[in-house]
Protein backbone atom coordinates (compact mmCIF):
# COMPACT_ATOMS: atom_id res chain seq x y z
CA UNK A 1 0.00 0.00 0.00
CA UNK A 2 1.35 3.72 -0.46
CA UNK A 3 1.39 6.41 1.79
CA UNK A 4 -1.37 8.28 0.29
CA UNK A 5 -3.89 5.08 0.24
CA UNK A 6 -2.97 4.63 3.98
CA UNK A 7 -3.19 7.87 4.66
CA UNK A 8 -6.59 8.45 3.65
CA UNK A 9 -7.82 6.14 4.75
CA UNK A 10 -6.83 7.34 8.06
CA UNK A 11 -8.81 10.77 7.25
CA UNK A 12 -5.05 11.88 6.18
CA UNK A 13 -3.47 12.26 9.65
CA UNK A 14 -1.96 8.85 10.75
CA UNK A 15 0.86 7.60 13.10
CA UNK A 16 3.88 6.30 11.35
CA UNK A 17 3.63 3.01 13.53
CA UNK A 18 -0.15 2.93 12.34
CA UNK A 19 1.27 3.26 8.38
CA UNK A 20 3.86 0.11 8.62
CA UNK A 21 1.37 -2.30 10.18
CA UNK A 22 -0.80 -1.27 7.34
CA UNK A 23 1.90 -1.99 5.12
CA UNK A 24 3.90 1.13 4.04
CA UNK A 25 7.74 0.53 4.73
CA UNK A 26 10.05 3.01 6.69
CA UNK A 27 11.80 3.80 3.28
CA UNK A 28 8.43 4.10 0.75
CA UNK A 29 7.52 6.36 3.74
CA UNK A 30 10.81 8.80 4.26
CA UNK A 31 11.02 9.40 0.54
CA UNK A 32 7.36 10.57 0.20
CA UNK A 33 8.05 13.03 2.86
CA UNK A 34 11.17 14.35 0.63
CA UNK A 35 9.14 14.53 -2.85
CA UNK A 36 6.29 16.71 -0.39
CA UNK A 37 3.45 13.87 -0.96
CA UNK A 38 3.59 13.49 2.44
CA UNK A 39 4.55 15.96 5.45
CA UNK A 40 6.23 15.01 8.92
CA UNK A 41 3.77 16.56 11.18
CA UNK A 42 5.47 16.00 14.55
CA UNK A 43 7.52 13.11 15.64
CA UNK A 44 5.87 9.93 14.69
CA UNK A 45 3.57 11.35 12.96
CA UNK A 46 2.84 12.54 9.22
CA UNK A 47 0.07 13.88 7.16
CA UNK A 48 -1.07 14.31 3.55
CA UNK A 49 -0.98 18.07 2.59
CA UNK A 50 -4.56 18.74 2.06
CA UNK A 51 -5.32 17.34 5.55
CA UNK A 52 -8.15 18.37 7.45
CA UNK A 53 -6.69 21.31 9.14
CA UNK A 54 -8.14 20.76 12.60
CA UNK A 55 -7.17 17.22 12.65
CA UNK A 56 -3.81 18.81 11.49
CA UNK A 57 -3.12 20.93 14.34
CA UNK A 58 -4.31 18.34 16.80
CA UNK A 59 -2.39 15.76 15.64
CA UNK A 60 0.74 18.84 15.84
CA UNK A 61 0.10 19.74 19.15
CA UNK A 62 -0.35 15.64 20.29
CA UNK A 63 -4.19 16.36 21.73
CA UNK A 64 -7.43 15.19 20.29
CA UNK A 65 -10.30 17.15 19.39
CA UNK A 66 -12.95 17.03 21.39
CA UNK A 67 -15.87 18.59 23.62
CA UNK A 68 -18.27 21.53 22.09
CA UNK A 69 -15.47 21.40 18.89
CA UNK A 70 -15.97 17.41 18.37
CA UNK A 71 -19.91 17.56 18.81
CA UNK A 72 -20.30 20.34 16.42
CA UNK A 73 -18.02 18.11 13.71
CA UNK A 74 -20.30 15.19 14.28
CA UNK A 75 -23.31 17.19 13.18
CA UNK A 76 -24.60 17.75 17.01
CA UNK A 77 -26.23 20.69 17.96
CA UNK A 78 -24.28 23.15 19.88
CA UNK A 79 -24.73 26.66 21.37
CA UNK A 80 -22.01 28.45 19.28
CA UNK A 81 -18.51 28.41 20.74
CA UNK A 82 -16.09 29.70 18.34
CA UNK A 83 -12.88 28.48 20.20
CA UNK A 84 -11.68 24.75 19.99
CA UNK A 85 -11.82 22.68 22.64
CA UNK A 86 -9.10 19.81 22.72
CA UNK A 87 -8.31 17.17 25.18
CA UNK A 88 -5.10 16.38 26.93
CA UNK A 89 -4.20 13.22 29.03
CA UNK A 90 -3.84 15.10 32.50
CA UNK A 91 -0.56 13.29 32.92
CA UNK A 92 0.85 14.88 29.92
CA UNK A 93 3.52 17.69 30.04
CA UNK A 94 2.45 20.61 28.47
CA UNK A 95 0.37 22.10 25.36
CA UNK A 96 0.26 24.92 23.76
CA UNK A 97 -2.63 26.39 22.13
CA UNK A 98 -2.75 30.15 20.70
CA UNK A 99 -6.68 29.92 21.55
CA UNK A 100 -9.39 27.56 22.58
CA UNK A 101 -10.12 25.46 25.86
CA UNK A 102 -7.73 22.17 27.12
CA UNK A 103 -9.55 19.89 28.93
CA UNK A 104 -7.00 17.91 31.25
CA UNK A 105 -8.71 14.60 31.89
CA UNK A 106 -8.42 11.37 31.47
CA UNK A 107 -11.29 9.89 29.60
CA UNK A 108 -14.01 7.55 30.64
CA UNK A 109 -14.12 5.88 27.47
CA UNK A 110 -10.50 4.71 25.99
CA UNK A 111 -9.62 7.17 23.22
CA UNK A 112 -7.89 5.61 20.06
CA UNK A 113 -4.26 6.56 19.84
CA UNK A 114 -4.62 6.52 16.43
CA UNK A 115 -6.96 9.30 15.69
CA UNK A 116 -7.32 12.72 16.49
CA UNK A 117 -10.60 12.94 17.37
CA UNK A 118 -12.09 11.56 20.83
CA UNK A 119 -15.13 9.43 21.28
CA UNK A 120 -18.61 11.38 21.44
CA UNK A 121 -19.18 9.91 24.57
CA UNK A 122 -16.22 10.98 26.03
CA UNK A 123 -16.74 14.96 24.43
CA UNK A 124 -20.60 14.93 25.91
CA UNK A 125 -19.14 14.22 29.24
CA UNK A 126 -16.64 16.80 28.79
CA UNK A 127 -19.64 19.24 28.00
CA UNK A 128 -21.43 18.49 30.89
CA UNK A 129 -18.76 20.13 32.82
CA UNK A 130 -18.01 22.74 30.24
CA UNK A 131 -20.82 24.45 28.95
CA UNK A 132 -24.19 25.78 30.97
CA UNK A 133 -27.07 23.73 31.91
CA UNK A 134 -29.47 24.21 29.68
CA UNK A 135 -26.94 24.47 26.79
CA UNK A 136 -24.99 21.34 27.70
CA UNK A 137 -28.85 19.44 27.68
CA UNK A 138 -29.78 20.70 24.54
CA UNK A 139 -26.33 19.11 23.26
CA UNK A 140 -26.62 15.69 24.72
CA UNK A 141 -30.24 15.60 23.07
CA UNK A 142 -29.51 16.74 19.66
CA UNK A 143 -26.84 13.42 20.02
CA UNK A 144 -29.38 10.94 21.32
CA UNK A 145 -32.00 12.22 18.60
CA UNK A 146 -29.90 11.18 16.24
CA UNK A 147 -29.15 7.91 17.28
CA UNK A 148 -25.18 9.07 18.14
CA UNK A 149 -24.67 7.55 21.52
CA UNK A 150 -26.36 4.71 23.43
CA UNK A 151 -27.64 6.01 26.33
CA UNK A 152 -27.26 2.55 28.34
CA UNK A 153 -23.03 2.71 27.55
CA UNK A 154 -23.57 6.01 29.33
CA UNK A 155 -25.95 5.05 32.21
CA UNK A 156 -23.25 1.71 33.06
CA UNK A 157 -20.21 4.12 32.90
CA UNK A 158 -18.62 6.02 35.99
CA UNK A 159 -20.00 9.83 34.90
CA UNK A 160 -19.12 12.73 37.11
CA UNK A 161 -22.02 14.39 38.70
CA UNK A 162 -23.31 16.89 35.99
CA UNK A 163 -23.10 14.04 32.97
CA UNK A 164 -24.82 11.89 35.21
CA UNK A 165 -28.00 14.75 35.65
CA UNK A 166 -27.80 15.23 32.13
CA UNK A 167 -28.09 11.64 31.14
CA UNK A 168 -31.38 11.59 33.80
CA UNK A 169 -32.86 14.60 32.41
CA UNK A 170 -32.06 14.83 28.33
CA UNK A 171 -34.92 13.58 26.16
CA UNK A 172 -34.47 11.45 22.87
CA UNK A 173 -37.10 12.75 21.06
CA UNK A 174 -36.28 16.59 21.59
CA UNK A 175 -36.93 18.25 18.36
CA UNK A 176 -34.38 20.97 18.28
CA UNK A 177 -31.66 22.35 20.55
CA UNK A 178 -33.87 26.02 20.97
CA UNK A 179 -36.68 23.76 22.08
CA UNK A 180 -34.39 22.06 24.80
CA UNK A 181 -33.25 25.39 25.96
CA UNK A 182 -36.86 26.57 25.82
CA UNK A 183 -38.31 23.31 27.89
CA UNK A 184 -35.18 24.17 30.49
CA UNK A 185 -36.21 27.57 30.59
CA UNK A 186 -40.14 27.06 31.28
Amino acid sequence: MNPRQALTQRDGVARTETLRRLGVSRHVLRSSVQRGDVIAVRRGWVALPDADPMLLAAARRGVFLTCVTLASRKGVWVLGDSQPHVAAPARSGHVKVSRGTVHWNEPVFPRDPDSREDSLENALILIAGCQPYESALATWESAMRQNLIAPGILERAPLPPTARRLLADARQFADSGTESIFQVRL
